[in-house]
């Protein structure tokens, strides 16, 4: 994504709407969330250092594994999750994010807990691909299992009659190989050619799009490496962020065909 290198000057210098504060629930895990933190900074347009959005990051790594699926880690999973964001509320923010994909599978039990809004990664990427890619019907799903076998982009992209390309298992399993070394750091040869070949597999596949619907993947993954556009989660939350925080518009400029 190419944004818009527009300063928005005047448009700011008239906004007199008080900023807003984000609440980042983040950690999960730590890298991910340091580069949605830089997009917010690199992205947001500005005329002096105050046109900055505030954040308060909670970065915590502690979170269980969101891949584990048993009704004691769940809940784990959920309340820790939950009592940040309350955390977060009573320190003053005034709405949330949370840069990783598969932990908004409990999204439903931060929103119960908080009486601000709460921005989704996942509806907001939908959103992002129906207003700038109306046309394109074939996406491709990068993400982890436990996002994959939650659906909540599946589900998400059916609505907007949107078709889901989905990694074949032996894909899948180099999706998370790559994913995970990011993470922990573990060894294998090279994750951005590990994750390239599973998104040149979705293409093959017929995808017109790929979503990297892991906030791990844009960082060794980029749109020059594809084909056909990349659109980063991380990046669209990136950017929403801003706009909320700084009540603007911020012009997109997808230029890949």
């Amino acid at each position: 994504m190419l944004i818009s290198s527009l300063k928005h000057e005047c448009e700011m210098s008239k906004n007199k709407e008080k900023k807003l504060t984000a609440g980042v629930l983040g950690g999960m895990g730590p890298l991910a969330t340091v580069d949605f933190m830089s997009m917010v900074i690199d992205h947001c347009p500005i005329v002096t250092e105050e046109d900055h959005v505030r954040l308060l990051v909670d970065q915590n790594p502690h979170i269980p594994n969101r891949q584990i699926v048993s009704n004691n880690k769940s809940k784990k999973v959920g309340s820790m999750l939950a009592e940040g964001a309350k955390k977060l509320e009573s320190a003053g923010v005034d709405f949330i994010v949370m840069p990783c994909n598969t932990a908004h599978m409990f999204s439903d039990e931060i929103k119960v807990a908080i009486n601000i809004p709460f921005i989704h990664i996942v509806k907001e990427t939908i959103n992002e691909i129906t207003e700038y890619f109306p046309d394109k019907l074939s996406i491709g799903i990068m993400a982890t299992t436990a996002c994959i076998n939650a659906k909540i982009y599946q589900e998400g992209l059916s609505h907007k009659m949107k078709t889901c390309l989905l990694p074949d298992n032996h894909h899948q399993d180099e999706c998370m190989k790559g994913i995970f070394s990011i993470k922990e750091g573990s060894k294998i040869s090279d994750p951005a050619v590990t994750l390239a070949s599973v998104a040149n597999h979705l293409i093959d596949k017929g995808a017109e799009i790929i979503i990297a619907g892991c906030t791990e993947i844009p960082l060794v993954l980029k749109d020059k490496d594809l084909e056909v556009p990349l659109v980063s989660s991380t990046e669209v939350l990136a950017i929403k962020t801003i706009e909320y925080a700084n009540h603007l518009k911020i012009k997109r400029n997808y230029n890949k065909e």
